[in-house]
């Protein structure tokens, strides 16, 4: 069973480190969402009620009312950012996860040092998957987050048990387009970079980037259901993906890691030829498979109503393009990878730049409603940049490939100046840190065809006339077809990939 820690980093949080644990109990007698929700409005109605009683109808000064609410015990109500937390871990423990809470307030006093750190550095350790709600300031997380990163970036010990945990974030902004996704995207980034591996929340809530709440005033994040949902995909997500990668401890793979160097962007093969030689240092980990993108015909996105609604198999090439241009020509090669290396070179000089990312990506439209055909595929952005070059292709490929319901690993970032890769044992240790967890993640995937049956389906969110498409007779026949032919296929691939460690 996975143990999946929660973080609370608001400085208002209504739980004290006591009342955290009642939560907890509270949550797993939960037995349905309309559960779920009536408990979270109850508890948010709650908190309210405690700033009443402080002096809130009486217009006493925050800072007073602050005080005031600090003398509690904290053992009930919910504030806004506890309130999507605790559907998170709602969410994890319907998933069959172990599910904890620490509020970040008991362990970082206002007045600065660490309260109790062995606590919370034995709780980490422990876990399997790790949640963190935070509200937006400015379209970022709050102080009490930063400290929580701040703290691990400073235990070496730490960093090195955060390798290949799970994580994934919830917050809460006042507004609808408050910054949540910003929050979202720097924390994960942060994250990773201390070996944590990255997801959303999942296909059931449309694979974003999270968590994603709206409330303004306390009290009132019960409310918003829509933002809920997404914390509690966002909780499935991290414990179904932390129980997944269990299975990779009872199996091994027979045949090569497929690891798919997708080059993007490149100028008179810079990036081609560094990866060529790196790549031939590391060839008996994995195999790798090059695909220069950057000399292909790739049209721009349509954005079209064919992708979203026309169901087949996967070896399908559903494009409303056709043989229009070359995306057809790789299409079954990309769907093979089991670690993706999207890769990019940075120049200052752009001139004989050859790029065709952003079509690349818009065109991938078709694969991500192919019911996630990349989903939980490791994916390790890499980029080669010359030294002044600030492009963020980096935070970039990240936005845009987790939304293919897949797993992120930490960018791999390598520097050049002169024509010489400064730093080329950092893109080393990159790529081997990619195939180790690419491999666990590999087992998992082809594993968990055998203990469960379920496969993801694109939902058409958002979509009127592609919704209203997706379940004519003739979808609904056409996506249980592809259903089979895509679980037959993935049970072929167990057996001859995967063999038992017994």
């Amino acid at each position: 069973m996975a143990k999946i820690i929660g973080f609370s980093a608001s400085l208002r949080n209504a739980r004290s480190f006591e009342g955290a644990k009642a939560l907890i109990d509270d949550i797993k007698q939960l037995h349905s969402q309309d559960d779920l929700y009536a408990y979270l409005e109850k508890q948010g109605n709650l908190h309210l009620e405690h700033y009443f009683k402080a002096g809130r109808e009486k217009e006493v000064p925050f800072d007073q009312l602050f005080r005031e609410l600090k003398k509690s015990k904290g053992l009930d109500g919910l504030s806004n950012s506890e309130v999507c937390l605790a559907a998170a871990l709602w969410g994890a423990s319907t998933a069959g996860a172990e599910i904890d809470l620490l509020p970040l307030v008991h362990f970082f006093p206002e007045n600065g040092g660490v309260h109790d750190e062995e606590i919370l550095r034995e709780a980490v350790s422990n876990a399997d998957g790790l949640i963190i709600s935070t509200p937006v300031y400015f379209g970022d997380r709050s102080s009490l987050s930063q400290r929580l990163l701040d703290f691990f970036r400073l235990d070496s010990k730490l960093r090195n048990c955060l390798s290949g945990k799970i994580y994934g974030g919830v917050t809460v902004g006042a507004k609808r387009n408050g910054g949540q996704e910003t929050s979202l995207i720097y924390q994960m980034h942060d994250i990773m970079d201390l070996g944590a591996l990255g997801v959303g929340n999942d296909y059931i809530t449309t694979s974003q980037y999270g968590g994603t709440g709206h409330a303004g005033d306390i009290g009132t994040m019960p409310k918003d259901h829509y933002g809920l949902n997404t914390c509690v995909g966002t909780g499935r997500r991290v414990a179904r993906v932390a129980e997944m990668r269990f299975l990779s401890k009872d199996y091994k793979l027979k045949s090569d890691l497929r690891v798919g160097i997708w080059i993007l962007q490149d100028k008179e093969k810079i990036l081609s030829n560094y990866l060529t030689s790196i790549c031939e240092e590391l060839s008996g980990s994995a195999r790798f498979d090059f695909f220069n993108l950057t000399d292909k015909r790739i049209l721009p996105c349509m954005a079209c109503d064919i992708c979203p609604c026309r169901v087949g198999k996967d070896q399908e090439y559903r494009c409303v393009r056709g043989k229009n241009d070359d995306m057809h020509t790789f299409h079954e090669e990309l769907l093979n990878c089991d670690v993706i290396i999207p890769a990019m070179l940075s120049p200052r000089n752009r001139q004989g730049l050859l790029s065709t990312y952003q079509q690349f990506l818009e065109r991938t439209r078709y694969i991500r409603r192919g019911d996630y055909a990349l989903s939980n595929r490791l994916i390790a952005p890499l980029v080669i940049s010359e030294v002044g070059c600030s492009e963020n292709l980096n935070i970039r490929m990240i936005t845009s490939l987790i939304r293919h319901h897949t797993i992120m690993h930490k960018p791999i970032m390598g520097w050049y100046q002169n024509d010489r890769l400064l730093n080329i044992d950092d893109v080393i240790v990159g790529l081997k840190s990619a195939i180790e967890k690419g491999t666990d993640q590999t087992i998992a995937r082809l594993a968990s065809v055998m203990h469960d049956e379920n496969l993801v389906v694109y939902k058409p969110i958002g979509y009127v006339l592609s919704a209203c498409k997706n379940v004519t007779d003739d979808s609904l026949k056409r996506r249980a077809e592809a259903i089979r032919v895509r679980l037959s296929a993935r049970k072929d691939e167990f057996f001859n990939r995967v063999q038992s460690r017994i």
